[in-house]
């Protein structure tokens, strides 16, 4: 894992993300290199492995521990690329669970507004939780107000959480944002491919890779309302991410394995870490 070392005095306001001396490197794709959502990670091959962050990364907040039984959940390596034509953020995971659980009996009440608002029937699936705060203000994702209509406007917001299934729920069903902008999920915004080939309540490795497109002011209504984030080389965005562990629970988790070690990062961008939009390195692509 590669790190760039900063005196963050000067470069991070009083709102430093975790951890507090690294700032992570994302991958910039030339046009011609963009990677395809299929599962297949032959796309990032042409990655510097100092880009890969692997498991010993990762602190588990549920029980407070640093140490990754790598026979039950193991994120053997994640990384996240950039394109700027595109303006999009592109992620891959290759990770081994002993239990995979990705089965729920509705999955259309994940888009109700009820789920929206609540949560409810999020957890019991093995989940990649993203949090982006493409602008490093650290702003919240929830808790805005309590009035329901002010809460699904400004709920992710400024900052957003996907909920991001692995794999996708009952086949299909991968993408959950915590927040009313539904209009995420169509492919200008937002897709996913994955491989592994397992089955519910299997062990194995699976590949995971999907894009998201960062906001500003992400509009329940729609992207004209909206503001995207102009993604811009060598600024710092911030970005987190987790490991959900469903095994024995069908409506809870059993870890959460945290990239910043904090599980608040789930409600606000203070809580997750610094990552660095990097030019293109040309030497790679001549």
């Amino acid at each position: 894992m590669r790190t760039v070392m900063i005196m963050l005095a000067l470069v991070i306001p009083a709102s430093a993300h975790f951890p507090h001396d690294s700032v992570f490197e994302i991958f910039q794709f030339p046009d011609e290199h963009v990677p395809t959502m299929d599962g297949d990670s032959a796309d990032w091959d042409v990655v510097p492995a100092e880009y890969f962050i692997d498991h010993t990364s990762y602190r588990e907040t549920l029980h407070d521990s640093t140490v990754t039984d790598t026979l039950d959940l193991h994120p053997i390596r994640a990384a996240v690329g950039w394109n700027d034509r595109l303006n999009r953020l592109y992620f891959i995971a290759e990770v081994y669970d002993d239990v995979w659980r990705f089965s729920h009996p509705n999955t259309d009440s994940l888009d109700t507004p009820h789920s929206r608002m609540t949560g409810a029937y999020v957890h019991g699936s093995d989940i990649w939780e993203i949090v982006v705060d493409a602008d490093h203000a650290g702003d919240r994702v929830i808790n805005f107000s309590e009035e329901p209509e002010a809460e699904f406007r400004y709920r992710s917001a400024y900052t957003q959480n996907y909920h991001l299934y692995m794999p996708p729920l009952n086949g299909h069903y991968w993408h959950w944002l915590w927040g009313k902008a539904l209009w995420t999920k169509r492919e200008e915004f937002s897709s996913v491919g994955w491989s592994g080939g397992v089955q519910h309540l299997d062990s194995g490795r699976v590949i995971y890779e999907f894009y998201i497109t960062p906001f500003d002011d992400l509009h329940p209504e729609g992207p004209e309302h909206s503001i995207l984030h102009d993604l811009t080389e060598n600024t710092i965005l911030g970005l987190g991410w987790a490991f959900l562990d469903a095994d024995e629970k069908a409506d809870g988790f059993d870890a959460f394995w945290s990239l910043s070690g904090e599980m608040k990062l789930y409600c606000s961008g203070e809580y997750i870490s610094d990552f660095k939009l990097m030019p293109v390195e040309s030497d790679l692509f001549d």
